[in-house]
């Protein structure tokens, strides 16, 4: 036989052997991590009620808890008006197989095939569900080269309280992750869920969700920012009770975000898009409503600032947060400025019985190096803001603003008080085209072939609209 290849047979399954030890290690520690980051947090502690290692596997148990308490200490709320006696707390079991073979719960290649579950039997006072299964139950694989897959289940739950009227009915939801292109591509969906009170219910049917992330749990729990791109689906929702009884319907709602680092500059931009195909109500009808907001040039130190800032807010008196949040401001805000962030509304858009408009605004603050002797000092920060917006809105639909407006000034004179309904509506309807017309001569608006469009600009602390200088009375002089 080739003793080099008896040499490197034997170091293989040395290799084989050893190499699931290290692996085990680098789950302790990442679960220490996780913990060590969520006990960072105000409002959320995490403690290791027991940890078994073996040279093939490991099983961990994690208490999670959110402190209720502490907030309502911190608040000044009054315990006896709480319902809570105890912080409320969860137990998840974890339970890994360490690679590059795994068996137990099944036989394969990968670094680590796990479970996570949360039996949540502390939850069943409150919530109902099959007795067989865990409330949340992950399954996964961490790949030889770090890739992660998994299902997850949350099993249909319910839960009643009679003396209050209130019932919830959820489908159950089930997802599943895979690598995709060096990301996690994540996809789930749940069929229903209703809530129902005395006086109020919503449905929604059909829900679902896309993700594409790059980071971690951990990271998540640090608060860091990753790229990602989320899509959430609502097919339609039902809500009544708002007023009297009344009921909304909606169909195709959308929930959008994009977050794309540049790792070069430090910053971020985040756009987050809003979407209904439909809703109908009373004296309500409108469709193809957008609403795009784009977040750019964010600084990431001041966001993380920011989310820490967030989260021990919480466990301050709210009598202090005001000068708190002026100490924050003062201390983190100048970065932000340098890099130029901008708030821009890329898309807003929407079809009602009156007719339909589109409309973009784009602003940016520019060439701050250092903050103004007060944050209310208005004329400073005109004087750094670049903006830009168009608005354009078929005849129709202008002509109903029109009318509203007309109805407004009208309804504000003394002779409105002894005209008709008719009479105010014959009024209103005459002057209407004169006002359309007066605000096209004062520059105000401009008429195009399918309607009417505005353009405003704001530069160097001067506002011009189509073109029209408008004097700012708060403007530097």
């Amino acid at each position: 036989m080739n003793k080099p290849l008896l040499t490197g047979a034997g170091v293989t399954l040395v290799a084989l052997g050893v190499a699931p030890y290290f692996i085990g290690s680098s789950v302790q520690d990442n679960v220490n991590e996780a913990v060590s980051e969520l006990n960072k947090q105000a409002v959320y502690s995490a403690e290791v009620l027991s940890y078994d290692k073996g040279w093939f596997s490991t099983t961990a148990e994690v208490k999670l808890a959110f402190d209720f308490q502490a907030i309502f200490n911190a608040q000044n709320i009054d315990p006896a008006e709480v319902p809570l006696e105890e912080n409320p707390s969860i137990t998840a079991t974890l339970v890994a197989h360490h690679g590059p073979v795994y068996f137990g719960d099944g036989v394969g290649l990968g670094r680590v095939h796990y479970t996570m579950s949360i039996d949540g039997g502390e939850l069943r006072e409150y919530v109902q569900w099959d007795a067989q299964q865990p409330i949340y139950h992950n399954e996964g694989v961490v790949g030889l080269f770090g890739g992660l897959s998994y299902e997850d289940v949350i099993p249909a739950l319910s839960a009643t309280n009679e003396e209050e009227g209130f019932t919830l009915l959820f489908s159950g939801y089930t997802g599943e992750a895979k690598p995709e292109g060096g990301q996690t591509l994540y996809t789930s969906s749940g069929e229903s869920l209703s809530i129902n009170a005395d006086e109020f219910s919503m449905n929604m049917a059909n829900l679902s969700m896309d993700v594409t992330y790059d980071g971690s749990m951990v990271e998540a729990f640090k608060g860091e920012l990753f790229e990602s791109k989320v899509k959430a689906l609502i097919e339609t929702m039902e809500v009544s009770g708002l007023e009297a009884g009344e009921t909304v319907q909606l169909e195709n709602i959308a929930l959008v975000t994009d977050t794309e680092i540049d790792e070069s500059t430090n910053t971020a931009n985040v756009y987050v898009e809003y979407a209904i195909d439909k809703v109908v109500g009373p004296e309500l009808e409108a469709s193809d409503m957008m609403l795009g907001i784009a977040l750019n040039n964010l600084d990431i130190d001041f966001i993380k600032a920011y989310q820490d800032f967030s989260n021990t807010s919480l466990m301050i008196p709210s009598e202090e947060v005001p000068a708190k949040m002026m100490e924050f401001v003062e201390a983190n805000l100048l970065p932000q400025l340098k890099v130029e962030p901008e708030l821009n509304i890329t898309k807003l858009k929407a079809t009602l019985p009156e007719g339909s408009f589109t409309a973009y605004a784009n602003t940016k603050l520019v060439g701050i190096d250092a903050l103004p002797g007060t944050m209310e000092d208005v004329a400073f920060w005109v004087t750094h803001l670049l903006a830009n917006a168009e608005i354009t809105a078929d005849k129709a639909f202008a002509q109903s603003v029109a009318s509203g407006y007309m109805m407004g000034q009208l309804m504000a004179t003394p002779q409105a008080q002894n005209m008709t309904a008719e009479e105010l509506e014959a009024a209103v309807e005459q002057q209407t085209p004169m006002v359309l017309s007066t605000f096209a001569q004062q520059g105000l608006i401009k008429e195009t072939e399918k309607g009417y469009e505005t353009k405003l600009e704001l530069k160097d602390g001067k506002a011009s609209v189509n073109g029209t200088p408008i004097p700012l009375p708060f403007a530097p002089q």
